[in-house]
């Protein structure tokens, strides 16, 4: 909020409700109940356009048709592409679409990095806007720096032991959608993601692509071969490389397994393979 310039008592996280509405063109990044509003919040790493105006105007519209309260409904983007701008789009020749832009292209992704890891390493608490900038980071890259900029954060929050737990789902939550919806390859979005949460969605996309590539062959086999194939390749290439980096940087096997539930047995073969 303070980063949008807004205040709010009251927050109220509502995207997941609207989503079952048309979960294939409508697809806001979040929407927030405050006091006095509803605010649908868009994460952009490129230049708004009028392609972009079309489909946030759709996400107003709808929200305001299926909101359960009398509060208007606006449109705020994070960018790391531009500065802070009032963007009007006209979709036609009596009405005009007004939406926030604040720019956060000024983003220095190390320095934010380095504050938090600072403040770790000198046993202070991180403060909730370090969190939330260390979770927009990824935003500011562009191409295959993305990924490797949201397995740095990851790393540091799994290391972060006192975070409440709406910063824990609101900095995660962010993570979930930039992963969600700028990294290009699906097997390695789908093992951030379920590293994140939901670690099931690997197993069943990998559990139906080797179901439709050997269904000839056998329904049985080529679910299963789906299913071991999920599971090894989801630790081999994703959880594997979090787990090893965070028992580089001193954590023990147990804090990680609290962390991330995968089993400690898991991690101590890792630890070992490793020589860590």
């Amino acid at each position: 909020m303070e980063i949008i310039g807004k205040k709010s008592k009251r927050t109220k996280v509502w995207t997941k409700e609207l989503r079952h509405i048309d979960p294939t063109n409508f697809r806001p990044d979040l929407i927030l109940e405050l006091d006095d509003e509803n605010l649908i919040i868009e994460f952009q790493s490129t230049f708004v356009n009028d392609k972009f105006s079309k489909r946030a105007h759709a996400y107003v519209a709808i929200t305001d048709q299926n909101k359960k309260n009398n509060k208007e409904v606006n449109l705020s983007v994070l960018s790391t592409a531009e500065d802070s701008k009032i963007v009007e789009y006209r979709y036609n020749k009596l009405n005009i679409f007004k939406y926030e832009v604040e720019g956060l292209n000024n983003l220095d992704s190390e320095e934010v990095i380095n504050n938090v890891k600072n403040k770790l390493k000198n046993r202070k608490i991180p403060e909730g806007r370090d969190i939330i900038l260390l979770a927009l980071v990824p935003l500011s890259k562009k191409g295959k720096n993305i990924v490797e900029y949201i397995y740095r954060v990851i790393e540091i929050l799994f290391r972060l032991k006192d975070l409440t737990v709406s910063q824990k789902d609101l900095a995660f939550g962010i993570m979930w959608l930039t992963t969600d919806k700028f990294v290009e390859d699906t097997l390695e979005r789908n093992i951030i993601c379920d590293l994140l949460g939901g670690r099931m969605s690997l197993i069943h996309e990998y559990g139906e692509n080797k179901y439709n590539v050997g269904k000839n062959e056998g329904i049985e086999q080529g679910i299963e071969q789906g299913i071991e194939q999920g599971i090894e390749q989801g630790i081999e290439q994703g959880i594997e490389k979090i787990i090893v980096n965070l028992l580089k940087s001193g954590e023990e096997p147990e804090d990680i397994a609290n962390k991330t539930d995968v089993s400690l047995e898991k991690i101590v073969d890792i630890k070992n393979k490793n020589n860590l």
